[in-house]
């Protein structure tokens, strides 16, 4: 199950990426929650509010894109490292940052994602080691 859960969170990575909004594959009450370092750190529940923090991101950089670099699983959670690239939409400023995901599948859907800017703090919430 482990590599199909790898493969669900690689599909939302390619579909949010062409299709500019959450993949089909979120539960309707499923969580975003962004780093508690984010200066707009918040938990983002149900679909609705999910698109509008994904908005957010996407008029402060139009071109962004978000690319899992690495995927680990252990069970129903994932690790993703991602590096989100993209330019600003008033400045034209670069912006390439890297940032871990901690996926929860649930049932073969995504529960919850959660941000983290430590990747260590990240691998242990999945259970993990460098």
């Amino acid at each position: 199950m482990s590599q199909g859960n790898e493969d669900l969170v690689r599909f939302g990575y390619e579909w949010f990426n062409r299709e500019r909004e959450p993949p089909p594959t979120w539960l309707e009450d499923g969580e975003f929650i962004n780093s508690r370092e984010d200066p707009d750190h918040g938990v983002y529940r149900g679909l609705e509010a999910i698109r509008e923090q994904h908005r957010g991101w996407l008029e402060t950089y139009p071109d962004l894109h978000v690319e899992p670099v690495e995927i680990r699983s252990n069970g129903d959670l994932v690790f993703v490292w991602t590096r989100f690239t993209g330019h600003g939409a008033d400045s034209g400023v670069e912006m390439n940052m890297e940032v871990a995901h901690v996926v929860t599948i649930e049932d073969g859907r995504t529960r919850r994602v959660q941000e983290y800017f430590d990747r260590a703090e990240a691998l242990r919430a999945v259970g993990l080691e460098e």
